[in-house]
C-alpha cells in the first residue's frame, strides 16, 4: 500500500463533481431508506446517475483531466513499463449516512467481481474520511485486520485490492463520502483474450471496453 500525494489545485476533481449538484459533495443526501443493496444497487443512485449521464452526455474537461492525472501522476510509478492500461473511467462511490458505498465485503479478483489478477487499485477521496465513512481494508490479503482508509481530497491510496479484501460500514458519521476506485494495469501483466465481464458494467476487462492504454 502507499498513499500518493497530489496537487488539488491542479487537478480539481472535486469541483467538478460538486458543480453537478446544488450541495457540496459531503451533503449529498437523497434521504432514501439506505437498507441492503445489492452489487449493482449500490451504484444505483440519483447522485450517480447525474454523474454517469454527463459522462455519456460528453465531459471533455473530466476526461481530459483524469487522462492527464494518470499519465503524469500515476503511470511513472510503474518505472518499468512504456505502456499502461487503465480503467477508462473511475468508479464513483457515494457513502450516505445510515448507507454505504459498496454493500458487499469483496476483493476484485472474487468470483462474484471477477477482475483479472494484474488489476492495482487507486482509492481518491473527494471529501474528508474518516471513521464509518471510509473504505476499511485489510493491510495484506487474508489477514483480516480491517482499519478504516482516512484521507481527504488531495490523496490517493494505491493498493492490491485484487486479492486485498476490503468493504464498507453503514456511515454513522452524518456526512457523505464521495471518492473515486480505478485500476492500472502494467501492460505486461495485461491479458487481452480475458474472458470475464465487469459485475456492474457488463464490459470485458479488455481495451476498448473496461480499459484504455496510454503511452507513457
Amino acid at each position: 500500500m502507499k498513499v500518493i500525494n497530489f496537487n488539488k489545485e491542479e487537478y480539481p476533481f472535486d469541483k467538478l463533481v460538486s458543480n453537478l449538484y446544488e450541495y457540496d459533495l459531503n451533503e449529498l443526501n437523497d434521504h432514501l431508506d439506505q437498507a441492503y443493496r445489492g452489487i449493482r444497487e449500490d451504484t444505483d443512485t440519483i447522485w450517480h446517475k447525474m454523474f454517469y449521464d454527463k459522462l455519456r452526455e460528453g465531459w471533455p474537461e473530466f476526461v481530459q483531466l483524469y487522462k492527464i492525472f494518470i499519465k503524469k501522476e500515476l503511470a511513472p510509478l510503474f518505472v518499468e513499463e512504456e505502456l499502461i492500461v487503465y480503467q477508462k473511467t473511475p468508479s464513483y462511490r457515494v457513502s450516505q449516512p445510515g448507507g454505504k458505498a459498496i454493500y458487499t465485503p469483496h476483493c476484485d479478483g472474487d468470483e462474484k467481481h471477477k477482475h483479472p489478477s494484474g488489476e492495482i487499485n487507486f482509492h481518491m477521496p473527494l471529501t474528508k474520511t474518516y471513521g464509518n465513512n471510509s473504505m476499511f481494508l485489510e493491510s495484506m490479503p487474508g489477514l483480516g485486520d480491517y482499519k478504516p482508509v482516512e484521507l481527504e481530497f488531495g490523496k490517493v491510496l494505491m493498493f492490491y485490492g485484487n486479492r486485498q479484501r476490503h468493504f464498507n460500514k453503514f456511515n454513522d458519521t452524518g456526512v457523505t463520502r464521495c471518492s473515486f476506485d480505478f485500476r492500472l494495469v502494467p501492460y505486461v501483466n495485461y491479458d487481452s483474450s480475458y474472458g470475464p465481464e465487469s459485475a456492474t458494467m457488463n464490459n470485458k476487462f479488455v481495451v476498448g471496453e473496461y480499459y484504455e492504454i496510454m503511452d507513457k
